[in-house]
C-alpha cells in the first residue's frame, strides 16, 4: 500500500507557502522517510524536491484579517492524493520526530487531533465549535485511507464549505472566515451520526506554539531536531520570559512571521 503525504502551498502577498513546503518537504523526507507531493497554483513551479507537483486553481473567495486566504481546497486532497493512506500536513507544521508514522498503523478511515496543548501555556483551554457545541477537530494533521467512509468525510467538508452560512447558523459560530478546522470537525459529526468515536482521533494532541510565544532553530540546520521555545508572560504589567529547549516533539506554529524565522 502506497503511503504518501500531501501539501497545500498557494503564495499571497504576505507569505511564500511553497518556501515552507520545501522546507517542510525536506523534514518530511528525514524523519518520516515518506514521499511528499505539492499542491500549488503556480502551474510553472517545479521542484524536485517533490516526488509530485499538482496545478490546482485556488479558491480565492475567503479572507482573513482582510486579506485573501487561500484555504479552500483541502476538501479536494481525497481525489487529489495518489497515495492509498495519505497525510495531509499544514505547511507550517514543523516534522520533528517519527512519530506520525504510527498513524499508518492506528488509523481505521480517517483520523484528526481534536485535544491541543501549547508549549510553556499548558492550561490553556481547548478550541470549542461554540459555547453551545463540541471540541474543534483540527485540519492541520490529517490522515486518511482510500476508503468510502474518508470519502464521505470529504464530501461533507465540500458541502459545509458551499453552504458555511448554514452551518455557522446550525451550529452557532461566526461564518466570516472559513475554516477547514470546522468544516471536518462537523463533517465527521455528521457521517458518524453526531457522535466522534475514538478510531477518528489521534490519540495525542497537536501541539502548538501560540501568542506571545516563538520558536528557534538552535542551529542553522534545515534539520534541526532541537528548538528554544520562548515565552513572554506577563505578570503584574511586567514581562518575565520563560523558555524550553526541546528535541524529538513536532509542533505547529500558528505565528506565520515566526515561522518564516525557521526557513533557510
Amino acid at each position: 500500500m502506497k503511503k504518501g503525504v500531501i501539501l497545500f502551498a498557494y503564495n499571497t502577498e504576505d507569505y511564500d507557502y511553497v518556501k515552507m513546503a520545501e522546507y517542510a518537504v525536506k523534514r518530511i523526507h528525514y524523519f518520516l522517510d515518506l514521499p511528499v507531493t505539492l499542491v500549488t497554483g503556480n502551474r510553472q513551479y517545479q521542484n524536485n524536491l517533490f516526488d509530485k507537483v499538482i496545478y490546482e486553481e485556488a479558491n480565492t473567495n475567503n479572507k482573513k484579517d482582510r486579506k485573501v486566504w487561500f484555504n479552500k481546497d483541502r476538501y479536494k486532497a481525497f481525489d487529489l492524493s495518489p497515495y492509498d493512506n495519505t497525510l495531509i500536513l499544514d505547511v507550517d507544521y514543523v516534522v520533528n520526530s517519527q512519530k506520525l508514522n504510527k498513524l499508518f498503523q492506528i488509523m481505521d478511515d480517517i483520523c484528526v487531533h481534536n485535544t491541543t496543548e501549547f508549549l510553556m501555556q499548558p492550561n490553556l483551554p481547548y478550541e470549542y465549535l461554540s459555547a453551545y457545541s463540541y471540541k474543534t477537530a483540527w485540519a492541520t494533521v490529517i490522515g486518511f485511507k482510500k476508503t468510502n467512509k474518508a470519502k464521505q468525510v470529504f464530501d461533507c467538508m465540500k458541502m459545509i464549505q458551499e453552504n458555511y452560512n448554514h452551518y455557522s447558523n446550525v451550529y452557532n459560530f461566526v461564518a466570516g472566515t472559513f475554516r477547514n478546522d470546522y468544516a471536518i470537525s462537523i463533517a465527521l459529526h455528521i457521517v458518524n451520526g453526531h457522535l466522534l468515536p475514538k478510531s477518528d482521533i489521534i490519540p495525542w494532541n497537536l501541539i502548538h506554539v501560540g501568542k506571545n510565544t516563538s520558536v528557534y532553530k538552535t542551529n542553522d540546520n534545515v534539520l534541526c531536531e532541537e528548538f528554544v521555545v520562548i515565552f513572554d508572560n506577563w505578570k503584574k504589567n511586567k514581562i518575565k520570559k520563560e523558555y524550553i529547549q526541546f528535541k524529538n516533539l513536532d509542533f505547529h506554529v500558528i505565528n506565520k512571521d515566526n515561522f518564516v524565522e525557521l526557513l533557510p
